[in-house]
């Protein structure tokens, strides 16, 4: 299991509730276990329809971000950025979002990265391919020994819909950590609060996948990691 011993782990974040919905399960169990995880955000900002008030609702997603990663025992949080969400590419061009990842992965030294699976949202696919640039082989600075995607609910729609279990799937038994990524999800009140059960970015939503990859696994809730490379020492 991936969690027997202390490691660090850095995740990367396009949003304020990204890293909730896809591992806060895992972050959870990790820190439990004594391993050091940074959650590094990309983006704080608002939807660009609520521009106007684009700071004041930063700073109220911020202050969710850091009560939900309280929740998981993550101890770092890192902001990149408080632009609009959806306009990440602009805010931070992919060689900019490339040269922070560098530097956050060399001064941190993770074990392990972990990265949003493309999906149809313009931010996920620029944090992924900005990932993916970020942890590629190369012969000076830190190289983790695992580099894997993490799903959320809207992952199997558009370019994530590519992954599956049958790809590097590796399952994260998250039952006795379940309740913590739920309250760490409520803290988000100002983008749980107002949705619908049905909703697939929502509590509801992570539930349902949280089961399904739990049927899978043989647990009652799980999470699945698509591994991109793993090295064992």
């Amino acid at each position: 299991m991936p969690t027997q011993r202390p490691k660090r782990i850095l995740l990367l974040s396009p949003h304020a509730d990204d890293a909730e919905l896809g591992a806060g399960g895992y972050l959870a169990s990790s820190a439990a276990h004594g391993s050091e995880v940074m959650v590094v955000l990309a983006t704080a900002g608002p939807s660009a329809e609520s521009r106007p008030h684009a700071e004041a609702i930063a700073d109220l997603r911020m202050d969710e971000c850091a009560r939900a990663m309280e929740i998981l025992g993550v101890q770092h949080l890192r902001l990149l950025s408080r632009g609009c969400d959806g306009e990440l590419a602009q805010k931070l061009p992919t060689s900019r979002l490339v040269t922070l990842l560098d530097g956050l992965i060399d001064s941190f030294a993770p074990d392990e990265v972990l990265l949003p699976l493309p999906s149809s949202h313009q931010d996920h696919m620029h944090c992924w391919n900005a990932g993916i640039a970020a942890t590629r082989p190369r012969l000076q600075g830190h190289r983790p020994d695992l580099v894997a995607g993490y799903e959320y609910p809207l992952s199997h729609w558009g370019a994530g819909a590519s992954f599956h279990a049958f790809q590097g799937g590796m399952y994260v038994d998250i039952t006795p950590h379940w309740p913590r990524k739920v309250a760490a999800l409520r803290a988000h009140a100002s983008q749980m609060g107002h949705k619908s059960h049905h909703h697939p970015i929502g509590v509801e939503g992570a539930s349902a996948l949280a089961r399904l990859r739990g049927i899978e696994a043989g647990c009652q809730f799980a999470e699945l990691l698509h591994v991109v490379r793993m090295v064992r020492r």
